[in-house]
């Protein structure tokens, strides 16, 4: 622990044991998460190790271990002081977090993420060296972590809180717009939209083939596939027909070729109609340093999750995750667009822009 008297080396120090301990806090969620052990213990808890592991089907002494680290962190609560004779539960609100995977709160799969960094690392390592990029396609996990991450926000959010938020949108989408999805992942935002306006066509693009099979996949599951389309493409080069509304959920800042997808949704935008842009919150100027968990997130994944995965051929150039509103609307500019703003959607996480011929 830091005091007044704590030299810069000891408050470094602090900094760098606590990024440690939670590097090894979300490994453990990662086990949680991909063996099942919260969904399980959601279910029959209170559990102790023993009836945890026959239920998930786990060795006990490691399962033990888990619950032990789990308690201690809190995510899980405990009653008695041995692990091997004790009870354990989920922590209230540990459903919404870890296992109910439309919850606004649901967070698990962050641990995903990092652990597909983690298999990277190494070529992440060679890539600062030569400059190359590392491909979304390495990061093992990397289609449904990002896809579930983000699908509690389109299922929660979307129809009832952004949509509505902008001028005039709402309407459009009631009277049967042409709606392209750019950078569309696996199809969770086409697939709302479509479940909330049955007069629209979507057209959802995206470059990376597992994510265009994961989202013809939804899409069918949820009955929608009869209007709503993928397609794997280069949103660098142009698409074909035009659209009346086009999204852009979060990716952006993550395109290779930023002004060139803009420039495509210039061309493929119908008279009269709006591009909306949904990218990060960032901070508008770097702030050195921060206690904002989210702006440190921004500025951490970009190095090991957004800007590599965006330099696949040399002469890429993408912004990386800490996009600022001078960026976006520089390169809105850049791309033939007469006006851009900023709308009036607030969110911890998204900052939203309206884009106009």
């Amino acid at each position: 622990m830091t005091t007044e008297t704590s030299s810069p080396a000891e408050e470094l120090v602090t900094k760098v044991l606590l990024a440690g301990v939670g590097a090894s806090e979300i490994s453990n969620v990662y086990l949680g998460h991909t063996l099942g052990l919260y969904r399980t213990l959601a279910d029959i808890g209170p559990a102790s190790s023993i009836e945890l592991a026959e239920a998930s089907g786990c060795d006990e002494r490691y399962v033990r271990e888990w619950l032990q680290a789990q308690a201690v962190t809190g995510f899980v609560a405990v009653e008695g002081t041995d692990p091997a004779t004790a009870s354990f539960t989920l922590a209230e609100g540990g459903r919404e977090v870890f296992v109910d995977e439309l919850s606004p709160f649901y967070l698990a799969p962050l641990s995903q993420a990092i652990a597909g960094v983690g298999a990277v690392l190494e070529r992440l390592a060679a890539a600062f060296r030569t400059g190359e990029g590392v491909p979304y396609s390495a990061y093992p996990g990397g289609v449904s972590a990002q896809a579930a991450l983000n699908r509690p926000a389109f299922a929660n959010e979307l129809i009832p809180a952004w949509l509505p938020a902008i001028p005039g949108l709402t309407e459009r989408l009631d009277g049967g717009a042409r709606v392209a999805d750019f950078g569309c992942g696996s199809g969770w935002s086409s697939v709302e939209l479509a479940k909330a306006y049955p007069k629209i066509t979507v057209s959802g693009y995206d470059a990376d083939a597992a994510s265009i099979a994961a989202a013809r996949a939804n899409a069918q599951a949820a009955g929608v596939s009869g209007r709503v389309t993928f397609h794997e493409h280069d949103l660098a080069q142009p698409v074909q027909g035009s659209y009346d509304v086009i999204f852009l959920f979060e990716c952006v800042h993550d395109f290779g070729y930023p002004q060139k997808v803009l420039s495509t949704a210039r061309g493929a935008l119908a008279g009269g109609g709006a591009v909306i842009v949904m990218d990060e919150a960032t901070d508008e100027t770097l702030v050195s340093p921060t206690d904002d968990p989210v702006q440190r997130f921004f500025a951490n994944v970009s190095p090991l999750w957004c800007l590599p995965q965006g330099r696949d051929k040399p002469d890429m150039d993408p912004v990386g995750t800490v996009m600022r509103p001078s960026q976006l609307q520089a390169l809105a500019t850049a791309s033939g667009f007469g006006s851009s703003r900023i709308l009036d959607i607030e969110h911890p996480f998204f900052r939203f822009y309206q884009l106009n011929a």
